[in-house]
């Protein structure tokens, strides 16, 4: 519905939903699980590979680092995802750990 009503109204970030999640959409698929999963992976912290080449570690997976020049992104390990109880906190170690992950992935 787009009110986030399990955040009483006051959400921290929100994104458009995938078309396939969103009710006018001739695409629509009606499926919540389906949905809640997608949106989740919105919000998951990122390893971003910016355009000019640098590899930087997003907290909140916006890659805002990259000033609008991203190449592309991929998901933090499980220990720098903010959301994870397993999160560490520590964003060199996070940042190396995206360098190295982005740099096999290349």
């Amino acid at each position: 519905t787009g009110s986030c009503k399990n955040c009483n109204g006051n959400p921290d970030k929100t994104v458009d939903a995938a078309k396939k999640c969103q009710v006018l959409s001739s695409k629509f698929i009606d499926d919540s699980a389906t949905c809640t999963a997608s949106c989740k992976d919105s919000f998951a912290s990122k390893c971003c590979l910016c355009s000019n080449g640098d590899v930087v570690y997003s907290r909140t997976g916006s890659c805002k680092n990259c000033k609008g020049e991203l190449d592309k992104s991929y998901k933090a390990s499980s220990d720098c995802q903010a959301r994870s109880s397993k999160f560490i906190d520590d964003s060199a170690t996070c940042t190396a750990s995206c360098k190295s992950r982005v740099g096999k992935k290349r």
